[in-house]
């Protein structure tokens, strides 16, 4: 399997064949050696097992989704290589006047680019090495600082150097991987080494005749093997279960059904924007072709008042919310998407996951007030993932709902709104063989095309009667 939009990466798996000639008569014959025993399987990823950098595919029948299954026939062991590292030598760049910190403050190192950030936890921070043009080594500390996160640098303490003066940078980064583990038309296993990549890596082909079983994934950090890396198929997109409501919309529908007049509104943050994806990709776009074909009658008006790092309470203070950075009050305002008498807004806030349940009670409560004295139906999106601030490789798998999904559900439940479920379609990918990591297009937080692909495929679901 791999992700639609993507490139795609096809490596040719071979299998190489050949006969022992036969012993001479009288030669002296050695006893062959047991077979080694396969160790345990490890918890959470059996029957695959762990064998120092190795991963153990025993025999048996493999139940991959959809209801279908395969069997392995002979154990195989996989050698799985670490987490690709490529060295960038002699970079030239100016140091940024400002100390380096959070997503953009300082100047960014081109080897770990994703999008308009560095990508997060790529760099291999005590790789850094500066020098000037003429060869004089740069000072860590007190020429030039390293925020390692985002890949940033700036100007140190007491720099020997200027903003102005260009310098040369050494530095080692890594770029993730997806191995496939597939199974050939004979059930012997063998693995389809990925292509790295600094931001989401493709999932390679199965070539023709063969069986993907597992996925292994090689995060930025990965020098062994751990069972969090592994990925066994046991599920496809189709085996997904979420909460999606049909029939919330009736007004809209009905609207768009008879040829009618009707605007729909979508806001958010920035995946509603659609940053770092094609203009036609972003899930807020999508939802305009869709309807526009699925309702060629439809008269329809389509606006999208989205702002990136916005948060759903600044728009209700016009942009000035108690802790968070003021927004532009101009543009900024809950006001705007009123004024436009939408007959339906489609929301979505990943920023609102930082929000305790009080926040969130009463912000979402002005803004049912508001749309319910107007008549307006509302689709609820529960968000998308991102890689967490400690980088929780174990979060990929855990499919416990967010505070912020759980109170979006029975938000929605309790009014009568419409949900468009996208979270648990995140949460239900590690079962497909995906991890969401590398999901993102800038490494972090913002979905590639596949990942605006879930957002839109669970919103259409909310406009089915």
């Amino acid at each position: 399997m791999e992700f639609p939009t993507r490139r795609r990466f096809l490596a040719a798996a071979t299998a190489a064949s050949f006969a022992l000639p036969p012993l001479l008569f009288g030669a002296a014959t050695k006893k062959a050696a047991p077979p080694k025993p396969a160790p345990p399987a490890v918890p959470g990823i059996a029957p695959f097992a762990i064998e120092d950098d190795t991963l153990v595919v025993p025999a048996g029948l493999y139940r991959i989704g959809g209801g279908r299954e395969v069997r392995v026939t002979a154990a195989a062991r996989l050698a799985i290589a670490p987490v690709d590292i490529v060295t960038v030598r002699d970079e030239e760049l100016q140091l940024s006047p400002e100390k380096p910190g959070g997503f953009f403050t300082g100047t960014k190192l081109a080897g770990t680019r994703a999008a308009n950030i560095g990508a997060f936890r790529s760099l291999i921070e005590e790789s850094v090495a500066l020098r000037t043009p003429a060869g004089r080594p740069l000072r860590p500390g007190e020429d030039y600082l390293v925020s390692a996160p985002f890949a940033l640098l700036g100007l140190g303490s007491r720099p020997g150097v200027t903003a102005a003066d260009k310098v040369l940078a050494t530095y080692a980064h890594y770029r993730q991987r997806i191995d496939l583990v597939a199974v050939d038309a004979h059930g012997a296993p063998f693995l389809v080494p990925g292509v790295p990549h600094v931001a989401t890596p493709a999932i390679p082909s199965a070539p023709a005749g063969a069986t993907p079983i597992a996925t292994v994934y090689r995060p930025f950090g990965a020098r062994t093997l751990e069972a969090v890396h592994v990925f066994p198929i046991v599920a496809t997109a189709r085996d997904a279960t979420t909460t999606t409501t049909r029939g919330r919309v009736p007004r809209t529908l009905a609207k768009l059904e008879r040829g009618e007049p009707v605007t729909v509104a979508c806001w958010g943050d920035s995946i509603t924007v659609g940053a770092d994806v094609e203009p036609s990709e972003a899930w807020a776009n999508r939802l305009r072709t869709e309807l526009s074909a699925r309702f060629p009658r439809a008269r329809l008006t389509h606006r999208n008042h989205s702002i990136g790092g916005t948060k759903t309470a600044q728009w209700l203070h016009n942009g000035n919310f108690p802790g968070l950075p003021k927004q532009n009050p101009e543009k900024c305002r809950f006001d705007l998407v009123l004024a436009e008498k939408p007959d339906l807004v489609v929301m979505e806030f990943l920023n609102d996951i930082t929000f305790g349940e009080d926040v969130l009670e009463t912000t979402y409560a002005r803004i049912h007030e508001a749309f319910a004295a107007r008549g307006i139906e509302w689709i609820l999106v529960t968000p998308s993932q991102k890689v967490p601030s400690d980088f929780n490789l174990a979060e990929m798998k855990d499919g416990q709902p967010r505070l912020l999904d759980a109170f979006l559900r029975r938000f929605a439940d309790r009014h009568g709104y419409a949900l468009a479920d996208t979270a648990a379609r995140w949460k239900h990918l590690y079962r497909e063989g995906i991890p969401y990591f590398a999901l993102f297009a800038n490494a972090y937080n913002h979905p590639n095309a596949f990942g605006h692909g879930l957002f839109i495929e669970e919103i259409l679901r909310c406009l089915e009667g």
